[in-house]
């Protein structure tokens, strides 16, 4: 049976995160685009140590924390030093404190969602019982990756070529942002989840949570991962005109970059979420 004090302050984090999206939306609110990213990257992250602690345990939800952070702060300084794998760039003051050259707030945006897209990538692939055997070693990895580039394809030229709070030095083709930096995003992710799969395969993994055999339960990871795409969308309805340059010195419309991020998030991300919510609908053996 879920937790009701737990429930309620989970719809709350998602209630949160809604409003956080709207908010970010708005062009009167560009002065503080950095301080939302970071109240919205600890709203995420709460959602992820309590619903995550619930089904899996605290051991096993922190060694995927730990994993995330550890991978996604390597791959990061390799790229912000050498180009590779994502692209030239750097992070700006806008998000904080760094670890090097990384800023803080970036491993846990990363274990947030990270959460999120590998409860979602279960659902997708009718994968209630959480169990990875050898049928899903990897299919779970890939798929999961796959939903959290979606994520960074609706949010990357916002962030960077309007928000700054990462320069693409070199600029990009979509927007600013280099095609190499979603190739980038992709292989960073996987790693994750590859070696969180083989992590838990390994582990014996943990007894059946209760909390699985419950509608609810996964409804809430949906509908937090449903409330980021609200940003971009939002943004899109709003953005009345205007012209931004990226660093490599290409003019782009503003209204042609949120109209098209607010596309690519509705046919990724809400595809997404529309498919799980259905499949979690319909599963007969969900109470």
């Amino acid at each position: 049976m879920p937790n009701k004090t737990n429930e309620l302050i989970l719809w709350l984090l998602v209630a949160l995160s809604v409003t956080l999206s709207v908010l970010a939306a708005m062009p009167s609110t560009a002065s503080i685009a950095g301080s939302l990213s970071i109240v919205g990257t600890l709203a995420r992250l709460i959602f992820a140590l309590i619903h995550g602690s619930q089904r899996l345990g605290w051991r096993k939800l922190s060694v995927l924390l730990l994993i995330t952070c550890v991978v996604s702060w390597c791959y990061e300084s390799m790229s912000i030093a050498t180009g590779f794998p994502f692209g030239n760039y750097v992070y700006t003051a806008e998000l904080g404190p760094k670890l090097g050259t990384v800023p803080v707030m970036i491993m846990p945006a990363y274990f947030g969602v990270c959460y999120l897209a590998w409860v979602l990538a279960h659902v997708l692939l009718d994968k209630f019982d959480r169990q990875i055997d050898s049928s899903s070693l990897f299919t779970i990895p890939v798929i999961s990756a796959f939903i959290m580039v979606m994520w960074d394809m609706s949010i990357d030229p916002a962030s960077s070529t309007v928000k700054h709070e990462w320069i693409w030095q070199d600029g990009g083709s979509y927007f600013g942002v280099p095609f190499s930096n979603f190739l980038g995003w992709f292989l960073c992710v996987y790693t994750v989840f590859q070696l969180w799969a083989i992590y838990l395969i390994r582990a014996k993994q943990a007894e059946h949570c209760s909390l699985d055999d419950y509608k609810s339960s996964w409804y809430l990871s949906i509908a937090l991962y449903g409330s980021i795409f609200l940003q971009p969308i939002m943004a899109a309805a709003l953005m009345a005109g205007g012209t931004v340059t990226d660093a490599g010195s290409q003019i782009w419309p503003l209204k042609a970059l949120y109209e098209s991020l607010g596309l690519v998030s509705m046919f990724t991300m809400l595809f997404v979420v529309c498919l799980a919510f259905f499949k979690v609908r319909s599963n007969a053996s969900l109470k």
